[in-house]
């Protein structure tokens, strides 16, 4: 079996700085050793946040109503509760009523799971019954709630690597797309960018109409999301402007949270707005590294 990417970035980082790097639990779990010292990295969560910090990052809510608290820009999230499941928290209305009321205000509605990432489970919903489905899709996954959020209008989404109160990196992200030639359909067209292999991008391509050819100099998008999982580009954003504002974003972000060690998305609206969208305890850049490295 190929070595996962983190693992061989973390084995050479330990061969160089003599740690004893071991894989346990089915290489679940990296130990590393040195000088009477342990620590572990169990997947890709490493021990340097506290419990309660991860748990509350690792749910999409969660990590709205912390951030709303203390001021800072974040895209707004509804909670729905699964009834068969949470039926406590349910309101004697029902649920329902929520669902009608944010989608009269925002016209299209966004549904994702509060615990998923890589853009899994989330869908784009432009009318009542598309919403109803989602949830409902949501619930028979035995998701305990979902969030709803607002459509919002994005230019592009950048991802932020926070560690103690600093900014290392931040990359924005393409969303994966065709550009017509007049003779192509778009599943040739498709075919030609060899996108990875994955779910997210199968999904993406259900929603295609494949023996479409689009005009030449016609631009169509696969996927109105911008997950690398998803077949999107990343680009590393250079010091300026834009940089200095999502760092100084993502930084506010991350001592509102408390985190030491974490991933923050941030969204530029078209109107030059920047907003979080979400958290990531577990720091994954397997894609990204990846693509810089023309392994994918």
């Amino acid at each position: 079996m190929e070595e996962k990417f983190l693992h061989t970035i973390i084995r050479e980082l330990c061969s160089e700085m003599n740690i004893k790097m071991e894989k346990l639990s089915y290489d679940w779990i990296l130990q590393l050793s040195k000088e009477g010292k342990v620590r572990h990295i169990k997947g890709y969560h490493f021990d340097n946040n506290s419990q309660a910090t991860g748990e509350i990052v690792d749910d999409k809510y969660a990590t709205y109503e912390v951030l709303k608290s203390q001021n800072i820009p974040v895209i707004d999230h509804t909670m729905i509760f699964n009834p068969a499941i949470r039926g406590k928290f349910i309101p004697k209305e029902g649920i329902w009523n929520t669902v009608v009321t944010e989608f009269s205000k925002h016209g299209k509605l966004v549904v994702k799971p509060n615990s998923e990432y890589q853009g899994m489970g989330i869908e784009l919903c432009h009318t009542l019954r598309e919403a109803e489905i989602a949830i409902q899709k949501l619930f028979n996954q035995n998701n305990t709630s979902v969030s709803i959020c607002p459509y919002y209008d994005i230019q592009k989404e950048y991802r932020t690597f926070y560690l103690n109160g600093e900014v290392l990196l931040i990359y924005g992200k393409t969303k994966p797309f065709v550009m017509g030639d007049g003779k192509s359909t778009i599943k040739k067209l498709v075919e030609a960018l060899h996108l990875p292999n994955k779910e997210g991008v199968q999904d993406n391509l259900k929603l295609l109409d494949m023996t479409y050819v689009p005009k030449e100099g016609e631009k169509v998008e696969i996927s109105w999301k911008h997950n690398l999982s998803g077949g999107a580009k990343p680009s590393i954003l250079e010091k300026g402007e834009l940089y200095q504002r999502i760092e100084e974003l993502a930084i506010k972000t991350g001592k509102a949270m408390n985190m030491n060690f974490a991933t923050i998305d941030i969204i530029q609206t078209k109107d030059n707005n920047l907003y979080v969208m979400e958290m990531n305890s577990g720091v994954c850049a397997d894609i990204f590294a990846g693509t810089l490295e023309g392994r994918l």
